[in-house]
């Protein structure tokens, strides 16, 4: 008689998201994880603003909110939508974020952008609280440190209002953030 191991249980892909302000620390944290052989997911409106600005489009935050979070709302899903199915992925911001700047800035979200938060669920949040020591502008990061804890306000009310538990990282060195948060998984 022969026994054979079930493996017909569906493989699950864990969902880390990486939050809070700008400035906290999300994108080297990202690439720390990336160097450890993790899958992450990087966050694009960065990207999305610099090229707008060297082209003078205005998919811009400040000038157009909506058409602005429709680009990278669309692009986070495709980053949902291509992890790897069995893997820890590592999502630097989420549409939780852009749904967090549609709060601040009193605007409601499409149904759509409304049903994609519910179903498009992450396992883990992790919030890189506002840190004043590590606060930098620059061209596409506007963001004033008073700003920046505005900001954070929002998100961590866009999060838990979806039933989300953040888990605050502490202000250490990058390794030590990183460890903290595999320890947490």
């Amino acid at each position: 008689m022969c026994f054979y191991e079930d493996i017909s249980y569906p493989l699950k892909t864990t969902r880390i998201v990486l939050t809070g302000a700008p400035a906290t620390g999300k994108t080297t944290i990202s690439h720390e994880l990336e160097l450890l052989g993790h899958q992450v997911f990087h966050e694009q409106a960065r990207e999305i603003i610099s090229e707008s600005l060297e082209n003078g489009s205005d998919i811009l935050p400040w000038k157009d909110l909506m058409g602005f979070t429709e680009v990278v709302w669309n692009l986070r899903n495709e980053q949902y939508e291509e992890a790897v199915l069995g893997t820890k992925s590592f999502y630097d911001r989420s549409v939780l974020d852009s749904y967090a700047y549609l709060l601040k800035g009193n605007v409601t979200p499409l149904e759509r952008w409304v049903q994609d938060m519910h179903e498009r669920r992450f396992d883990k949040v992790f919030l890189l609280p506002v840190w004043p020591e590590i606060h930098a502008l620059d061209s596409e990061r506007m963001e004033t440190l008073e700003e920046c804890i505005e900001v954070e306000k929002y998100i961590i009310k866009a999060y838990e209002e979806l039933g989300y538990e953040l888990i605050t990282v502490p202000k250490i060195p990058v390794k030590e953030r990183v460890a903290f948060i595999l320890e947490r998984l």
